[in-house]
Protein backbone atom coordinates (compact mmCIF):
# COMPACT_ATOMS: atom_id res chain seq x y z
CA UNK A 1 0.00 0.00 0.00
CA UNK A 2 1.14 3.18 -0.68
CA UNK A 3 -0.09 7.16 0.57
CA UNK A 4 0.45 9.98 -0.58
CA UNK A 5 2.20 12.75 1.52
CA UNK A 6 2.75 16.58 1.58
CA UNK A 7 6.55 16.92 1.17
CA UNK A 8 7.83 19.65 3.35
CA UNK A 9 5.39 18.60 6.83
CA UNK A 10 4.92 15.13 5.54
CA UNK A 11 1.23 15.11 6.51
CA UNK A 12 -1.08 13.02 4.34
CA UNK A 13 -3.36 13.04 2.16
CA UNK A 14 -6.30 12.46 4.06
CA UNK A 15 -10.60 11.87 4.18
CA UNK A 16 -12.71 13.36 6.19
CA UNK A 17 -15.06 10.66 7.53
CA UNK A 18 -15.79 11.81 11.16
CA UNK A 19 -15.73 14.65 13.55
CA UNK A 20 -13.32 13.31 16.02
CA UNK A 21 -9.57 12.46 16.25
CA UNK A 22 -7.43 12.57 12.77
CA UNK A 23 -8.67 12.48 9.02
CA UNK A 24 -8.11 9.09 7.62
CA UNK A 25 -4.83 8.50 5.48
CA UNK A 26 -5.73 7.75 1.49
CA UNK A 27 -3.98 5.02 0.38
CA UNK A 28 -3.32 3.48 -3.07
CA UNK A 29 -2.95 -0.44 -3.53
CA UNK A 30 -0.10 0.30 -5.90
CA UNK A 31 2.93 3.01 -6.08
CA UNK A 32 2.01 3.49 -10.09
CA UNK A 33 -1.46 3.98 -8.92
CA UNK A 34 -0.52 6.65 -6.51
CA UNK A 35 1.88 8.25 -9.19
CA UNK A 36 -0.49 7.79 -11.88
CA UNK A 37 -3.25 9.97 -9.49
CA UNK A 38 -0.72 12.40 -8.91
CA UNK A 39 0.23 12.67 -12.31
CA UNK A 40 -3.42 13.34 -13.40
CA UNK A 41 -3.81 16.31 -10.98
CA UNK A 42 -0.82 18.60 -12.82
CA UNK A 43 2.94 19.11 -12.50
CA UNK A 44 1.65 21.98 -8.71
CA UNK A 45 0.37 18.31 -6.96
CA UNK A 46 3.66 15.94 -8.50
CA UNK A 47 6.19 18.50 -6.97
CA UNK A 48 4.63 19.38 -3.98
CA UNK A 49 3.72 15.67 -2.55
CA UNK A 50 5.65 12.36 -2.99
CA UNK A 51 4.44 8.79 -3.06
CA UNK A 52 5.72 6.63 0.14
CA UNK A 53 4.84 3.05 1.24
CA UNK A 54 2.39 2.40 4.05
CA UNK A 55 4.50 0.60 6.36
CA UNK A 56 5.59 0.56 10.23
CA UNK A 57 8.05 3.37 9.38
CA UNK A 58 5.77 5.25 7.18
CA UNK A 59 2.53 5.23 9.55
CA UNK A 60 4.81 6.60 12.07
CA UNK A 61 6.09 9.47 10.85
CA UNK A 62 2.42 10.34 9.22
CA UNK A 63 0.73 9.91 12.80
CA UNK A 64 3.77 12.23 14.04
CA UNK A 65 2.55 14.61 11.23
CA UNK A 66 -1.32 14.52 12.15
CA UNK A 67 -0.03 14.72 16.02
CA UNK A 68 -1.76 11.40 17.19
CA UNK A 69 -1.10 7.58 18.12
CA UNK A 70 0.32 5.37 15.29
CA UNK A 71 -2.56 3.14 16.32
CA UNK A 72 -5.09 6.19 15.80
CA UNK A 73 -4.85 6.33 12.28
CA UNK A 74 -7.15 5.55 10.04
CA UNK A 75 -6.53 4.18 6.17
CA UNK A 76 -9.14 4.61 3.47
CA UNK A 77 -8.47 3.19 -0.23
CA UNK A 78 -8.94 5.37 -2.72
CA UNK A 79 -10.91 5.74 -4.74
CA UNK A 80 -13.12 4.82 -1.47
CA UNK A 81 -16.34 2.72 -1.54
CA UNK A 82 -14.59 1.01 -4.83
Amino acid sequence: MFAIVYKEDRVPMCARLRADGPDAVVYWNSEDQARGFLSSKGDDFVSAYDVVRVDDDGLHQMAQALGCRDEDLELVPFPSGG
